[in-house]
């Protein structure tokens, strides 16, 4: 095994920022890569992989995006709220219509006072798992941890297939019969967008594939504080990360700085991001990075050869270049996200006695008289009620109809739910899935209030954890080939 060094990023952030409008340019192209020794042609922005976007707190954001692909395409800037320009948001269909093959888009928005971790990703059939993805971090100046690391640093999990989007979702996903909605495989796992893949496996792989890929390599000097940004970019795969011999300070989630929480591994979703500090005052070695891909396909045997140990390399300066015969340690102290608490953040008794809404959120798969995999939907709420609906992109952006008419009908396919500015709303979800399931909800951050199966008992927390993108519990003890039937529910009350 062989490895390459990563390019660490070392930001420096003044003591005082001055907002500035940031302009990039974007190029969205197929490109050919190898980020696990297979080389196949990827949808990649500039010909990166994980391209970065990073801007400062208050500034305003000039994104021209020029499609070079033959399919049309739109981006999201996931976690960002759009204050003013949800036009911006990026989700086909919803907000925007996509941008045609050769067609050019202008994102404009500012980012207001929100800071920390999130990315940005094509929202259009899926195609963010052909690479089309990155980090986007803003930058505070204010900081409440600036003095406490030295170096800035962001990493990204993904999952990794072989064939694109159009074809899993076509010849995998979406098919005849598959009305329990199994998922497709990934090939092999990916760190900072570097990973291995077996190419013994198929001889098809062989002619376009090396195996032993260089693992990516984060190198640290001894003493020295780093801020690592990690985002779990998949397509599905929940990782369990930790890195050997070495505390983990958790600091921030989704844009949300968090009381101080020293663990040893976290869990973290798709979508979801986390900061943690971590002191480079161990031994001088190398020590193994690990993100383990969770098994929720539960098979027997995986014939694409796909490896859940998914690593990197954390290297201390001066060390020799050679593999880490590093142990991975005993899980002592996971992260919690539900009681995760914001740094200087409400409280139970901040929270209103009554609220303005109150909506019980419900999914799953099917009926299974269906003969695709059609998910549905339920909510029960105080103003309106939507029953076993199911969403259809309509012809136009439902944000376009709304503007042009506000008390227009919009059909159950489009499934709306109305709420007023500046009230509250408690949310339940419960979906029955047999699967721990991330929920995000665009232009929003949400308190977690509750968590658990079936009973719904408070969380004990200092301060509540306030984030975009939370794991809802499985749907547990069930039967029929899923589990699904007649199982205990998992919800988050938010």
């Amino acid at each position: 095994m062989h490895f390459i060094t990563a390019l660490v990023v070392i930001v420096a952030i003044a003591l005082h920022v001055c907002a500035e409008t940031r302009v990039f340019t974007l190029n969205v192209a197929y490109t050919t890569v190898s980020p696990d020794g297979f080389a196949q042609p990827m949808m990649l922005a500039n010909g990166e992989i994980d391209y970065p976007i990073v801007v400062n707190a208050g500034d305003t954001v000039e994104i021209t995006v020029n499609n070079h692909l033959n399919v049309s395409t739109s981006l999201h800037w996931h976690g960002l709220f759009q204050n003013g320009t949800p036009w911006m948001d990026g989700a086909s269909m919803a907000t925007q219509c996509p941008i045609k093959p050769g067609g050019t888009f202008l994102y404009k928005f500012n980012v207001g006072k929100q800071t920390g971790t999130y990315w940005w990703h094509a929202h259009h059939q899926s195609q963010y798992i052909n690479g089309l993805r990155g980090p986007f971090i803003i930058n505070d100046p204010k900081d409440p941890y600036l003095s406490q690391y030295d170096y800035d640093v962001t990493m990204t999990l993904t999952d990794f297939f072989h064939n694109g989007s159009a074809y899993l979702l076509s010849k995998v996903f979406y098919i005849p019969n598959n009305t329990n909605a199994f998922e497709p495989l990934p090939d092999s796992g990916l760190i900072g967008g570097v990973g291995q893949y077996n190419c013994s496996v198929s001889q098809a792989h062989n002619k376009n594939c090396v195996n032993n890929n260089p693992l990516k390599k984060y190198t640290v000097k001894p003493g020295k504080r780093y801020r690592f940004r990690i985002i779990n970019t998949a397509a599905q795969a929940r990782y369990l990360f930790s890195i050997d011999g070495h505390n983990l300070t958790v600091i921030e989630s989704d844009g949300v700085y968090t009381n101080p929480t020293v663990v040893n591994q976290i869990s973290i979703h798709t979508a979801q991001r986390y900061s943690f500090i971590l002191t480079a005052n161990e031994t001088c070695s190398n020590y193994w990075i690990r993100a383990e891909m969770v098994d929720t396909w539960g098979l027997a045997s995986y014939p694409n050869g796909l490896n859940f140990d998914v690593r990197a390399i954390l290297s201390y300066a001066g060390t020799p270049n050679e593999d880490p015969t590093t142990s991975a340690a005993t899980v002592t102290t996971a992260l919690n996200p539900y009681t995760l608490g914001e740094l200087n953040g409400l409280t139970t008794d901040d929270l209103p006695d009554n609220y303005n809404d109150t909506l019980y959120f419900q999914f799953q798969y099917g009926p299974p008289t269906y003969e695709y995999p059609i998910a549905t939907i339920d909510i029960e709420g105080d103003i309106e009620s939507v029953n076993n609906g199911t969403y259809i992109v309509p012809s136009v952006p439902t944000l376009k109809t709304f503007l042009q008419d506000p008390n227009f009908n919009f059909s159950a396919t489009i499934n709306p739910y109305y709420v007023n500015n500046e009230e509250w709303a408690l949310t339940s979800v419960n979906p029955i899935d047999s699967m721990e399931h991330p929920f995000h909800l665009h232009g929003h951050s949400f308190y977690v209030l509750e968590a658990g199966k079936l009973l719904h008992a408070p969380l004990t927390t200092a301060t509540l954890a306030r984030r975009d993108t939370i794991q809802v519990p499985a749907c547990t003890g069930g039967k029929g080939s899923t589990g699904e039937t007649g199982c205990t529910q998992g919800f988050v009350d938010m």
